[in-house]
């Protein structure tokens, strides 16, 4: 087997992501993986097959890994090759391992079985890292649309099983099914650009995202944090007659224990206004946090702790071994890990407006947003995409917060440090957004919610549904046929 035109195909998949977004390559690549795949017999040379695939995918998906590295240059710089292939080769090790399970079904459904439950496990074994999913690939394509039935897992198995469907009818010279399938895939693309344009209503609540564009590198510099605090400043006195402030995370300089000179500068600026913003602070027992603090006022605050921890830029896995290597300085500008938080929330700005907040990483978990008793009339994610780099980082994750509207039906507010600052509608459409690396403020009105999409009401059992329902009829297949 030469292992080139696995790797390269991977690429090709992976071109669906931002900042490419040549979604329709992917699904010819996938056709291709399938057409391909079959020369592999051996349940071994299956597994190396897909594990190649996933090498080439997640490393063209995951090249911004290694921005955060080159922040301190000299120290880290090092690292960042190493980084990029070890997590590439450990998400692509979820696709080989799965596939090797699935390979006695055959080559195609262990292609097929093996990535879609590669996809749903490496988002939660350890503590899980669901970016670039397969689903994502088609987030601004009509096929997007689904999510809002099948999620980000059951999307994928849909597409793979479709493409799947497809070849064996042109295989089998079965064309009066085929062109049942394609007219049925027509439909499925007329639904989703009819949902994808549809028109978008808003609320009578405005709200302004301020965005100050302070470098990573410069963030925490003690003559120049003050300089963007006081963009954010400016921008939240500037504001017209708002519902609500977002500003992007750590946007104080200062732990929120000891910032009372800031806080009473916001509450100066917002004239009463509620604002949302980032900042460290230190709880009851001494542990930093990552928090979210709503500000209604001078003695009225509402504090959310991030419970979603990147791992190596907010905790340090296998702290003993990797200190020793010099490595706790990455963690952050405190040298400690963070402790996380105790998970979902709703948070109250007034009566008849309840957000969810998301804090940076955390958008890339769907469960995260199904985790409430109630359900939120708007999510706002606040994050510091300076350390995903310029290239795709910062594309990528946005595509992510459109997702996320989508499955949800819940529209999407984002306050990024650097960029990109949006809001989204619960069709994950952009109603308008910030550029990367700009600083400015953005005030809009907050789009409606659409009804409980089906895949927020009934979760992940979707995804198990269509496994469990693909592995019964490959079985009774294999046995009759």
């Amino acid at each position: 087997m030469g292992y080139l035109r696995p790797i390269s195909l991977g690429a090709l998949l992976a071109v669906g992501h931002a900042p490419f977004n040549l979604w329709f390559l992917s699904f010819s690549a996938i056709c291709l993986c399938f057409l391909d795949i079959v020369k592999q017999r051996k349940r071994s040379d299956i597994a190396l097959y897909v594990m190649l695939l996933g090498m080439g995918y997640f490393i063209l998906t995951l090249n911004w890994i290694a921005e955060p590295f080159f922040v301190d240059f000299r120290s880290h710089a090092w690292i960042a090759p190493f980084a990029i292939f070890f997590i590439s080769v450990t998400m692509a090790f979820f696709w080989c391992a799965f596939s090797y399970i699935f390979a006695p079904f055959g080559a195609r459904w262990a292609l097929l079985l093996g990535i879609a439950t590669a996809e749903y496990f490496r988002s939660f074994v350890l503590t899980g890292f669901p970016w670039g999913t397969i689903a994502s690939l088609f987030v601004n394509s009509p096929l997007g649309q689904l999510l809002a039935i099948f999620g980000p897992f059951g999307l994928g198995l849909f597409v793979f099983a479709l493409v799947m469907y497809l070849i064996f009818l042109v295989e089998t010279k079965k064309f009066s099914s085929a062109v049942g399938g394609i007219f049925v895939l027509s439909l499925l693309f007329l639904w989703g650009f009819q949902r994808q344009n549809h028109e978008v209503f808003f609320t009578d609540k405005t709200i302004l995202l301020v965005q100050p564009n302070a470098p990573q590198s410069e963030k925490w510099d003690e003559n120049l944090a003050p300089v963007f605090f006081n963009r954010m400043i400016e921008k939240t006195e500037q504001a017209n007659d708002v519902n609500l402030i977002v500003w992007p995370e750590s946007a104080i300089y200062k732990p929120l224990n000891y910032a009372n000179e800031l806080l009473d500068a916001i509450n100066e600026a917002s004239s009463g206004v509620p604002v949302v913003f980032g900042a460290l602070r230190y709880d009851e027992s001494g542990n930093l946090r990552n928090s979210l603090v709503l500000n209604k006022s001078s003695d009225k605050q509402l504090v959310y702790d991030k419970s979603r921890l990147v791992p190596f830029g907010e905790y340090l896995p296998f702290a003993g071994f990797l200190g020793n290597l010099g490595l706790n300085s990455m963690v952050n500008s405190f040298g400690s890990s963070f402790t996380k938080g105790h998970g979902a929330d709703l948070i109250e700005v007034e009566p008849d407006l309840y957000f969810q907040p998301l804090i940076c990483y955390e958008a890339i978990f769907p469960s995260i947003l199904r985790a409430t008793a109630n359900r939120a009339d708007l999510i706002i994610q606040i994050t510091n995409d300076a350390w995903f780099g310029r290239f795709s980082g910062p594309y990528q994750h946005l595509e992510i917060l459109k997702m996320r509207a989508i499955e949800t039906g819940i529209p999407v507010a984002r306050s990024a440090n650097t960029g990109i600052s949006a809001v989204i509608s619960a069709n994950g459409k952009i109603i308008d957004s910030l550029p990367l690396e700009t600083q400015g403020s953005l005030e809009l009105a907050i789009p409606q919610a659409l009804k409980p999409t089906f895949y927020f009401t009934w979760g992940d059992s979707i995804f198990f549904m269509m496994i469990l329902s693909l592995i019964t009829m490959r079985l009774i297949v294999k046995r009759y046929y």
